[in-house]
């Protein structure tokens, strides 16, 4: 019984495949298409590590049929669940996306920074609030030490001797924080 030329061209795919690929990276035969007349296309599995999902496709031509089959080209195709790379992009396209995303994060960081300014001048606000407080209970503490350094001074002038110097040097001090220009006395 002679054997049908898809059959003869199914086993010249597969020995072609075998030869080319090694006979423990191919697996069992999966379907045939027809391209055109006297083209087709036979898939077979792929056994390989890493390329899970993959098959072998062998296109076999035959003009006549009194003519050979040959095979025109062997290439490994992803199937529908297989892990493939993603589409190429030209660099310039690349380039543009990556410096739209860097003006984006820079942006970001912009606003990020006046939401901390906002912040700090909240914080500002109340730490300048609870300064005024202070600065009040020192303005009582500055008056009664101007008093006692101008009594000093007083006793200085009686007995002729300058006033001690610490006392000098805090007068010029609790003036300054009556004005509200030093620091708090408790610092």
């Amino acid at each position: 019984m002679p054997k049908s030329p898809a059959l003869e061209q199914k086993n010249l795919a597969k020995s072609a495949l075998v030869e080319n690929a090694g006979v423990k990276n191919v697996g069992n035969f999966i379907g045939v298409t027809e391209i055109d007349k006297g083209l087709a296309t036979f898939l077979f599995e792929n056994n390989q590590k890493g390329y899970v999902g993959w098959r072998w496709s062998v296109t076999i031509f035959q003009d006549k049929k009194n003519q050979p089959a040959t095979v025109s080209e062997i290439v490994l195709l992803p199937g529908d669940d297989s892990l493939v790379a993603p589409d190429w992009v030209p660099w310039s396209e690349r380039l543009s996306d990556y410096k739209a995303l860097q003006m984006e994060l820079e942006k970001q960081a912009a606003l990020d920074a006046l939401d901390d300014e906002s912040e700090d001048d909240a914080e500002d606000e109340s730490a300048e609030e609870s300064t005024n407080e202070s600065v009040d209970e020192s303005e009582e503490l500055a008056v009664s030490d101007l008093e006692e350094g101008e009594d000093a001074k007083d006793d200085a002038e009686d007995t002729g001797r300058k006033p001690p110097r610490f006392l000098r040097r805090r007068k010029g001090l609790k003036i300054k924080k009556a004005r509200g220009q030093g620091k708090n006395p408790k610092d």
